[in-house]
């Protein structure tokens, strides 16, 4: 993969595993985490297992960033709506999304 250099080929060293936190985090709440997982594993038929234990956990909690980055949060939002309750939104998730998918992704990709 030329447009990723070195890091096509190592995906969790150092400094490449912060670009793929990044590039999944994105990707994940433009397109949902599942459909990026799928397309990863297309680009990457050869990754190893601990490559997809990374990619795994940042979509997982990449999702939480913004209110459509996760399908619970769509559907918990969608519920609330049903009984009337439309406080559910993202302006009221951003306070608490943004700076804990930071503090997880973080400490997770660290560890």
């Amino acid at each position: 993969n030329v447009t990723m250099g070195g890091c096509a080929d190592q995906m969790t060293s150092v400094p490449c595993v912060y670009w793929f936190v990044m590039i999944i985090t994105v990707l994940s709440n433009i397109a949902s985490n599942v459909p990026v997982c799928q397309m990863l594993a297309a680009t990457f038929p050869y990754a190893t297992p601990y490559d997809w234990l990374q990619v795994s956990f940042s979509a997982t909690i990449a999702g939480n960033l913004t209110m459509l980055g996760s399908a619970a949060n769509m559907i918990v939002a969608f519920q609330a709506a049903k009984v009337g309750d439309r406080t559910f939104t993202s302006e009221r998730h951003a306070p608490f999304g943004i700076p804990s998918t930071i503090v997880c992704l973080y400490a997770g990709t660290v560890l």
